[in-house]
């Protein structure tokens, strides 16, 4: 029986802001597509998400990396504008919620959820979060998993994890958590997917 529903943030109830950013930093502002892409995948970046540096570090260090004209400002911006909320997405984990224990499993920046909390307000549906920034652990680092399966308190078996990336899921995966790999706007597969799985609403 199915206990824990577990949402991945970037991909799945938000579009995957990333790619977003950078096509609207090339499209209007004439940035380098891969110059902004290496920025945002970046060691620094993924520090950023542990939590070892402050947004202040990384985009000062941005601002460095960039030809002059470039703003990194501008840059955070669009970055964090990218990620657009999957109102289908948000409809189907509100007719989840008090059936199941719903989970925020995200790689994320303290600032970021803040701000699309204050934009969208979607924190209130979640009963547990887990982020990034907390454990200085990210996807797909298998201790990071283990966070998640400490924290949720229940067997794998009774976890249905939904993530748009399957690198990253695979590790829970490999656990023995269900994994729902999620593509924008293919809401009705994934109705499918969790029916398959016996999660009702």
């Amino acid at each position: 029986m199915i206990k824990v529903i577990v949402i991945d943030l970037g991909g799945v109830l938000f579009a995957e802001g990333k790619s977003i950013a950078i096509d609207k930093l090339s499209r209007e502002y004439g940035y380098d597509r891969d110059l902004v892409r290496k920025i945002l995948s970046s060691g620094q970046s993924m520090d950023l998400r542990k939590g070892l540096i402050s947004d202040e570090t990384f985009w000062n260090w941005v601002q460095k990396q960039i030809p002059q004209g470039y703003d990194a400002a501008t840059i955070a911006k669009q970055w964090y504008d990218g990620y657009v909320l999957d109102q289908e997405v948000l409809a189907l984990i509100k007719a989840l919620k008090g059936k199941y224990r719903l989970v925020a499993f995200s790689g994320n920046i303290r600032s970021r959820v803040q701000y699309l909390d204050q934009k969208y307000r979607f924190r209130k549906t979640f009963d547990l979060e887990i982020y990034s920034f907390d454990y200085h652990l990210t996807k797909p680092e298998g201790e990071f998993v283990e966070v998640m399966l400490r924290s949720v308190g229940c067997e794998p078996h009774e976890i249905v994890y939904v993530d748009d990336n399957q690198d990253y899921a695979r590790p829970a995966a490999d656990r023995g958590v269900n994994v729902v790999i999620y593509s924008t706007g293919e809401i009705d597969k994934l109705r499918i997917e969790l029916r398959r799985l016996g999660v009702v609403w």
